[in-house]
């Protein structure tokens, strides 16, 4: 045998080696576990990809429920601010009906008016004001903020839900 035969031999065996691993690694054992593991691989990917998306969407609604929270305090100031000014306006409207009832009364009515008086009995109607500034507002929020983070809420104003009330608390009669 020459020493080109041998080359030529070697070299053939090295083919049929590298030939018959690459057919063993698709047709044997081992390539169906690779596809059984490639298959997990791409449900993992799936499954990941959807998770990231339910991820974002849930920070999403997230962020707009803080943005929310966040807002609901000042609405429900402007709300009773709201409040106030109509029920100012509606009890000066209320006077006014009276006086114009009084009147009525004493001119139309002379001897049988002696109930009635001119005028209500009751203080000047304040103008409206700023009865909550926006400072004292953030204050007692940032307050209660701190106290539900400590797990507790213990107001410190009187009068307050949890707080002391300045009415007494009745008593029973007997």
């Amino acid at each position: 045998m020459g020493p080109d035969l041998v080359g030529y031999l070697v070299a053939a065996g090295f083919a049929v080696a590298v030939a018959a691993f690459f057919i063993g690694r698709t047709t044997g054992r081992g390539a169906k576990r690779r596809r059984e593991l490639e298959e997990q691989l791409a449900n993992a990917h799936e499954e990941l990809s959807r998770l990231s998306a339910e991820v974002e969407n849930l920070l999403e609604q997230l962020r707009v429920a803080r943005e929310e929270h966040e807002a609901y305090p000042l609405s429900v100031v402007d709300h009773f601010s709201g409040t106030s000014d109509l029920l100012r306006d509606l009890t000066v409207q209320y006077r006014s009906v009276y006086e114009h009832l009084t009147k009525g009364a004493s001119t139309l009515c002379p001897e049988g008016f002696v109930g009635l008086t001119e005028g209500l009995p009751v203080p000047e109607i304040a103008e409206p004001q700023d009865a909550f500034p926006a400072s004292e507002f953030e204050e007692a929020s940032e307050e209660s903020e701190r106290a539900e983070d400590a797990g507790r809420f213990e107001p410190t104003e009187p009068g307050t839900v949890n707080g002391d009330s300045e009415r007494s608390a009745p008593t029973p009669s007997g």
